[in-house]
């Protein structure tokens, strides 16, 4: 009777070596999911900063056409990157934006006012961490941080901000493009989608 049950005692445990070869695999596995799993937060982020930006963008125009009013969105940046306070000046390479009927720079901490300037509808909200970079452009492809909508909700005055390219700060990975038209109209795209017939190509 001892030794039936000493051995299966010995037939139900699990041997050093047996341990070993399982970690080893849990180390392998591990070692091959996490740059997937840290490339899903990067480009998770860099869809999430440019659907921001679409809908600041939309919101600036929906309220210029609401309100029969020129109505500005700017890209703005702060001191701290991470944050948007009055340390704000107007940037091509902001991750940040304000929507606004003034000009927001040194001015962006305030709650939303029709009063108080730079008279602030909507701005993007929290912290912005590292993993998406920001380069705005106007038609002709040179830095361009705002664009200003008139009542008719068409852009005006000079060459506004007519492109965004939301990437990767690394360069690596999925990129997004916000455009504006000249009518006004929004549009969220993938640069890398070749497919004519494929709505996600960019024009």
């Amino acid at each position: 009777m001892l030794r039936r049950r000493s051995g299966r005692r010995a037939a139900l445990g699990i041997s050093l070596i047996e341990i070993a070869v399982t970690l080893s695999v849990m180390a392998l596995l591990m070692s091959l999911a996490v740059p997937s799993f840290q490339e899903l937060l990067l480009n998770g982020k860099v869809r999430s900063t440019a659907d921001a930006i679409s809908k600041g963008l939309q919101r600036a125009r929906t309220e210029a056409v609401k309100r029969n009013q020129s109505i500005r969105f700017t890209l703005v940046a702060s001191a701290d990157s991470r944050l948007l306070d009055d340390s704000c000046q107007a940037s091509a390479e902001g991750a940040h934006w304000v929507v606004s009927v003034d000009e927001p720079s040194r001015n962006c901490a305030g709650a939303p006012s029709a009063v108080n300037p730079p008279r602030v509808i909507e701005k993007s909200e929290g912290t912005v961490g590292p993993g998406a970079a920001v380069a705005g452009q106007d038609a002709s492809g040179d830095p361009a941080s705002s664009i200003t909508f008139n009542g008719f909700g068409r852009p005006t005055g000079g060459l506004p901000l007519a492109r965004i390219d939301v990437s990767q700060v690394s360069g690596a990975g999925r990129s997004l493009r916000v455009t504006v038209s000249s009518s006004g109209a929004v549009r969220l795209c993938d640069p890398a989608v070749r497919d004519a017939v494929d709505p996600r190509r960019c024009l």
